[in-house]
């Protein structure tokens, strides 16, 4: 078993995350190991698979495999290959599935089980925090498994609401399962592993990278059968979860929210455009109470609705919100952000106040003139000289009469998931829109 779960780690180790190859080669070949023995020059003439992918698998070390499962075994880490009696069925649907995934904690029993992804901000409002917590906590009363990311904000509140209801929780993490990240999310980790999961495809100590969490958030839509939005702002990625979600025919249901108040575009935007609208826990366990009733319990959720309060001391201490107080006055319920890894430094007070100088004052239209139409270019310029060179690559790589997909883009050499973040980016920066069928044009 050992042996053969070594091949398993070789094979995600050439593919990477969400290989476009994945698929074809296990139509092929039945398992890593006929893989791992099959020649380059038969590797060559495979038709469907990139002359990268080849160039990959035609490397026979088996150094790194055996350096990651040895950590494995160290750390009490489990390997859930494609195919395995205990890797979720769910995934095989999924246009690109996991070659593999990493487990820590309590075994996965999801059998008849109701998942419900919870997604949300980093940065969240006192009202998506309470939300968040409040449906997490009666989700899970009910019967229902919180999934999640484990990220700052909304993610760590489900979470952490799901532990507090005694129910059951899996984190889908964008890095390794022996990385901490957030690093505040310490005790909030030690807690998911007594008891719920965390799942990664990635390596044991593999860093977050800006790119592994676009292309993680389609497990957490692939493993829940909806998804639930609280807060999103434009171009959040919660927003890339629904779209996920939405793609692989699973329900979304959103939170509305006040115009013009925190992540309320994102979620509103989504109520336009069809998401099921959701008002209370009821909205979601009604949808799935006959599909799923043998596992949810709508007394348990009354009794818990009974009971519920938001635990802010309880979150404070697993790190997922900082209560602030002094020695001579307890905490308050104030909602204090915990401090973010690598956070930009702070705009110093007379920085600010030069900038309000230049702002315009006025509420009439911009005029165009030789002026402005020179500044958005060199705004423009700024823009496209701080790109990346993976950004860069991309943003070449699209046509400039004509769109282009993802899928497509994968020819110019690099990894999917980090195609999919550079076009992320580039829409942010506002050199490229996203047209419906997931056609990227420039602007």
């Amino acid at each position: 078993m050992q042996k053969e779960m070594l091949f398993w780690i070789w094979l995600s180790e050439k593919l990477g995350v969400a290989s476009r190859d994945f698929c074809r080669l296990i139509e092929l070949y039945d398992s890593p190991y006929d893989i791992f023995h099959t020649e380059e020059a038969e590797l060559d003439r495979i038709e469907g698979i990139s002359p990268k992918t080849a160039q990959a698998l035609a490397d026979k070390s088996l150094q790194r495999a055996t350096e990651i499962l040895d950590s494995c075994e160290r750390n009490g880490i489990d390997v859930l290959p494609y195919g395995d009696s205990r890797y979720p069925t769910v995934f095989y649907d999924l246009k690109r599935p996991p070659v593999l995934l990493y487990c820590m904690g309590q075994p996965l029993q999801l059998e008849k089980r109701l998942l419900i992804g919870i997604v949300g901000p980093r940065k969240m409002s006192e009202y998506g925090l309470k939300s968040a917590y409040k449906i997490s906590y009666e989700l899970a009363s009910a019967g229902a498994v919180i999934v999640s990311g484990m990220a700052a904000g909304i993610d760590g509140v489900s979470a952490a609401a799901a532990i507090a209801a005694k129910g059951q929780t899996v984190a889908i993490l964008g890095c390794g399962l022996n990385v901490v990240y957030p690093k505040h999310h310490k005790e909030l980790r030690n807690e998911i592993l007594k008891h719920g999961t965390l799942l990664s495809e990635y390596p044991p100590d593999a860093r977050p990278n800006h790119y592994h969490f676009p292309i993680r958030n389609r497990l957490i839509a692939g493993l829940s059968q909806a998804t639930v939005v609280v807060e999103a702002g434009i171009g959040s990625g919660s927003l890339i979860t629904a779209k996920d979600a939405i793609v692989q025919g699973k329900d979304v249901f959103a939170l509305p929210a006040n115009v013009g108040s925190l992540g309320a575009e994102g979620t509103n935007g989504l109520l336009r455009d069809g998401a099921r609208l959701l008002l209370k826990t009821e909205d979601i366990l009604n949808r799935y109470s006959y599909s799923h009733a043998e596992s949810l319990s709508l007394e348990a959720l009354h009794r818990a609705q009974q009971n519920l309060r938001v635990d802010m001391h309880f979150l404070d201490r697993l790190g997922v919100i900082e209560l602030i107080g002094t020695a001579a006055q307890p905490k308050t319920t104030e909602i204090v952000p915990p401090p973010r890894e690598n956070q930009p430094a702070r705009t110093t007070k007379s920085s600010k106040s030069k900038k309000k100088k230049t702002e315009p004052t006025s509420n009439e239209p911009e005029k165009i003139t030789k002026e402005t139409v020179e500044k958005k270019s060199s705004a423009s310029a700024a823009a496209l000289s701080s790109l990346s060179p993976i950004q860069l690559a991309v943003m070449e790589a699209i046509p400039d009469e004509q769109g282009i997909t993802a899928d497509a883009l994968a020819s110019i050499g690099y990894p999917y998931g980090e195609i999919v973040s550079a076009l992320t980016m580039l829409e942010i920066l506002g050199l490229i829109q996203k047209l419906p069928g997931a056609i990227y044009v420039k602007i």
